[in-house]
């Protein structure tokens, strides 16, 4: 009877601890960002573009991305991302993607990326280089320069505080107060 006595006060400190020793904390530091590219008349440049078809020929021909990180990881090589997969999976480099979301009745360019938290020091810049000629109506790689607030450690999402793009900076705004998701438009002139 003792013994379950303090097998249940044990269980109990736990389950009511502000902190329990079960919590995990998170592996990723995490940076989303939406992009909207509009021209100087508010057109939306990328609400035609297709980037959920699953076939990397239709992904290639529309866009490439690679993300430069300012402190590079003991994985990493700036000249083009390259974190291994998991082992078994094809390809065996992962490539940045775009992804297309709606938001307040313009399309937007997603991209959810995430570095390892132990493994990587704390990246608050990132530089998107994007070449897309639908968008930008040539083959140029075009930079985008990212700057985050970097979370404490229970905190997984990164804060995205500003944006430079050709000359021009740009004040990303969340979807919601509560949100992590960054939005951002990008007028081409």
């Amino acid at each position: 009877m003792k013994t379950l006595r303090i097998l249940s006060i044990v269980t109990l400190m736990l389950l009511s601890s502000c902190d329990p020793s079960f919590h995990s904390e998170p592996e990723f530091v995490g940076y989303n960002l939406y992009l909207s590219f509009q021209d100087i008349a508010g057109n939306d440049l990328v609400k035609e573009i297709e980037l959920n078809d699953s076939s990397r020929s239709v992904k290639d021909a529309l866009y490439t991305l690679d993300i430069i990180i300012s402190e590079p990881c003991w994985n990493w090589d700036n000249d083009i991302y390259n974190a291994p997969a998991r082992p078994g999976f094809e390809p065996d480099v992962n490539r940045p993607t775009f992804g297309l979301s709606r938001y307040n009745e313009y399309s937007y360019l997603t991209n959810q990326f995430g570095l390892p938290i132990d493994d990587c020091p704390k990246q608050e810049m990132l530089t998107y280089k994007i070449k897309c000629p639908y968008i930008f109506g040539d083959d140029a790689v075009h930079e985008l320069v990212t700057y985050w607030e970097i979370p404490n450690e229970r905190n997984p999402s990164a804060k995205c505080y500003r944006i430079t793009f050709e000359g021009n900076e740009v004040t990303p705004s969340t979807m919601d107060k509560y949100d992590y998701n960054y939005t951002a438009a990008i007028i081409l002139e």
